[in-house]
């Protein structure tokens, strides 16, 4: 690890790409975030998902008095956040860039302090603390803080094994030739929990990365809205299967770019953090949903090794998985485990 540089002021070099459908409520409210990050942003690639609403419209409107703001409209909408990420990737000119959901905000000073950790360490990825933001309480909770407790630069991933646990792509600046030129990008149409994906493909090649303690993103997290973020709907057994399987790339893509020990962090992740969520809620769903939930749990954990349980073999998430590996159906005291729940 090496020293954080000191913060100066730095030219425009940044691209902020805003997704968005159906999402007029907010997405002038997301741009306008990205936008008062101040000169030190470029350019705004608003991508809106063929929207029939007037999300587009608003757009539009804004960029007559913005000329920073560049709005495209896809003629298909794709289902997914993948592609629309990726047509900004294709139209983004700067030489860094962000992403931004068209329900959130970057609070004030986050692209600076990205860029700032980015160029002061030369870094191809930089990234800082996410807060989930409940709405509308507004109660705060940090995601993955211990990550973000202090400035630090790994020359790559496998110095800090934890940081598969971050799998949000939104609180982090690339550079973007670094994606480009490693091919990264999102997997394409209607492929829920991308980010895992597109996560791993970074930290298969090898960035170096500066990480800081500053707040540059905020999560809404809107449990009461009409519809319900991808991380939100777990009402159907699509989204654990949609779940497992970017759990399983992700693992693939960093064990066929030779990262080992990333690889088994993100089997470790996946016992300890995707598991036990959805393990919890099993007793808020029906005989059919557990029975379901069951044999598909069972077919993933059958093809983990001695090695991936091995560690910290008392943790809940691996006495789960051994309950089910051990049960060919759905058993009592983990269908009653009834905890809190989070993304």
């Amino acid at each position: 690890m090496h020293a954080h540089a000191p913060r100066t002021a730095r030219a425009p070099q940044v691209g902020v790409i805003v997704i968005g459908y159906n999402d007029a409520a907010h997405v002038t409210t997301a741009v306008r975030s990205a936008l008062a990050q101040g000169p030190v942003v470029r350019e705004v690639v608003a991508v809106d998902d063929c929207s029939t609403d007037a999300s587009v419209d608003l757009l539009a409107r804004l960029a007559t008095t913005e000329p920073r703001l560049k709005v495209v409209r896809r003629r298909v909408n794709s289902g997914g956040c993948g592609s629309p990420r990726n047509t900004g990737l294709d139209r983004v000119t700067s030489p860094y860039v962000m992403f931004l959901d068209s329900d959130d905000v970057l609070p004030p000073g986050a692209v600076d302090a990205l860029l700032t950790a980015a160029t002061g360490a030369d870094a191809q990825v930089a990234g800082g603390l996410c807060v989930r933001r409940e709405l509308p309480g507004r109660r705060e909770v940090p995601w993955q803080a211990p990550l973000y407790a202090t400035h630090a630069v790994f020359e790559h991933p496998a110095q800090r094994p934890r940081l598969v646990h971050d799998t949000l792509c939104v609180n982090k600046l690339y550079r973007t030739d670094f994606l480009r030129e490693n091919g990264i990008r999102f997997p394409e149409g209607r492929f829920p929990y991308e980010d895992f994906v597109f996560t791993a493909r970074v930290l298969a090649a090898r960035p170096r990365m500066a990480l800081v303690p500053d707040r540059v993103y905020v999560w809404h997290v809107r449990r009461s809205a009409d519809r319900l973020s991808i991380s939100l709907d777990r009402a159907d057994i699509a989204n654990w299967r949609a779940r497992t399987e970017a759990s399983r790339l992700a693992y693939e893509i960093l064990l066929g770019a030779g990262q080992k020990e990333l690889a088994r962090a993100a089997r470790a992740k996946f016992l300890d953090h995707e598991l036990r969520i959805y393990a919890r809620e099993l007793g808020l769903h029906d005989q059919r949903y557990q029975r379901a939930w069951w044999a598909h749990t069972r077919a993933c954990l059958a093809e983990f090794d001695a090695s991936d349980w091995a560690h910290n073999p008392t943790a809940p998430g691996r006495l789960i998985g051994r309950v089910v590996l051990a049960s060919p159906e759905p058993t009592r005291p983990v269908i009653s485990s009834r905890m809190p729940s989070s993304a």
